[in-house]
C-alpha cells in the first residue's frame, strides 16, 4: 500500500487556510479516506511536483449509474441521473504554485481519459476554487446538506 503521508501533509497545508480551516486531525482523516478510496475500482490520481516534492494532487473514483453523493441536498439533474459518474474527491495545489496552470493541467489529465459521461465534485462556495471551477466550465447542480458548499458537474 502506498504511503499517503505526503498527500496528508499537502492537504493540511492547503486546507488549513480560510475558508476551510482544517486541522491536523482532519488531515489524518483525509489520509484514511484517500487510502480507502485508492482501494476502490475506478480510482484515479494525478499529481504535480515542484523541486522534487509533491505540490498538488487531484483524485477521484468512478461511480456506477444511479450513484449520487449522500451529501447532496437534492436529486441529480436529468442530464446526470442514471449515468455513471466520475466523482472528484479532492483537488489541491500548494499555495505558491497557484495561478500557473498546474492545477488546470492536472485536473485535465485526471478527467481526460475518463469514459464516464460526466464528472461531479463538491466545492465550498467561499473558496477561490469554486469560482475557478465555474470558469473552467463546471455547473452548479445541487446544494450540499451541511455547510456552504455546492455540487458542481461537467460533461466529459
Amino acid at each position: 500500500m502506498p504511503d499517503w503521508t505526503g498527500f496528508a501533509e499537502l492537504y493540511h497545508e492547503v486546507y488549513r487556510e480560510p475558508p476551510y480551516r482544517e486541522s491536523a486531525a482532519d488531515a489524518a482523516r483525509f489520509r484514511e479516506a484517500l487510502a480507502g478510496h485508492a482501494e476502490l475500482p475506478g480510482f484515479a490520481l494525478e499529481t504535480v511536483h515542484s523541486g522534487g516534492e509533491l505540490a498538488g494532487f487531484a483524485y477521484g473514483v468512478a461511480r456506477e449509474a444511479g450513484w449520487w453523493p449522500s451529501l447532496a441536498a437534492g436529486d441529480p439533474p436529468s442530464w446526470l441521473a442514471g449515468s455513471p459518474l466520475f466523482y472528484v474527491y479532492e483537488f489541491a495545489v500548494r499555495p505558491g504554485l497557484r495561478g500557473r496552470g498546474h492545477g488546470r493541467a492536472m485536473l485535465d489529465r485526471l478527467l481526460g481519459a475518463r469514459t464516464e459521461p460526466a464528472a461531479v465534485l463538491a466545492a465550498t462556495t467561499a473558496a477561490p476554487a469554486h469560482a475557478l471551477y465555474r470558469r473552467w466550465g463546471w455547473t452548479v447542480v445541487a446544494p450540499v446538506k451541511t455547510g456552504a458548499s455546492e455540487l458542481l458537474a461537467r460533461p466529459l
